[in-house]
């Protein structure tokens, strides 16, 4: 089933470090979602009467397995956790589960279903400070890859990369020089289109970028 609101979708990055979350379903979808946590520092608890890879999952002293029927997990189980992944083979199951957690106030993602989810897990990628996460909404996520692909290959090349990093160095001098924020930023936007800075960005002459930026910062 295909997302039909996408009015009301915010995307959002989150530092899901420390976190509990709760995946309901130890088969291939359930085990990859914990991983992707795990791997990501929260702390993650395993719900499910077999685990598909267990070994795997054993592997990360933040994931907790516990071998319980997941129909009957009782509303304070639920609500001990911040974010909950159904991914049962049993679809009325899922949404069941999903519909109490919402309702208890969690955050919800049901794989088998996103209509009945309140978050989506894109096909995402984290590259030298950039992040880009991509959904078509449960139509595919084969696309969504194969566009994280293109965007990878054709657009993050190595200015990009230096383009950020020195956005970042001008942002550190302009707190230091101006307190108003619509002049800091208006003196940002300059920087950004500015010929000059740009060419010796896309040149890697970092220096010389930032030295035209106090430029353009200082009128001189």
């Amino acid at each position: 089933m295909i997302v039909s609101n996408l009015s009301s979708y915010l995307p959002l990055f989150i530092n899901v470090e420390g976190l509990k979350v709760l995946v309901v379903g130890g088969g291939k979808v359930g085990t990859k979602r914990a991983l992707k946590f795990a791997e990501s520092k929260a702390i993650v608890y395993v719900v499910s009467l077999e685990f598909k890879d267990e070994n795997e999952l054993r592997l990360f002293d933040n994931i907790h397995l516990i071998k319980n029927d997941a129909r009957y997990l009782p509303e304070n189980f639920l609500s001990r956790f911040n974010i909950i992944v159904v991914a049962t083979n049993d679809k009325e199951l899922n949404e069941r589960i999903c519909e109490t957690c919402k309702k208890l106030g969690k955050l919800c993602n049901n794989p088998t279903n996103p209509d009945s989810s309140n978050f989506i897990v894109p096909i995402y990628g984290i590259e030298k400070g950039v992040g880009i996460a991509i959904t078509t909404f449960g139509k595919s996520s084969l696309t969504s890859k194969y566009l994280l692909d293109l965007i990878r290959s054709n657009i993050l090349k190595e200015n990009i990369f230096s383009l950020v990093d020195t956005m970042g160095k001008v942002k550190e001098i302009l707190k230091l020089n101006v307190t108003e924020p619509s002049i800091s930023f208006m003196f940002y936007s300059k920087i950004f289109y500015d010929d000059k800075f740009r060419y010796y960005v896309d040149r890697g002459e970092i220096d010389l970028a930032i030295q035209r930026a106090r430029e353009i910062i200082y009128g001189r």
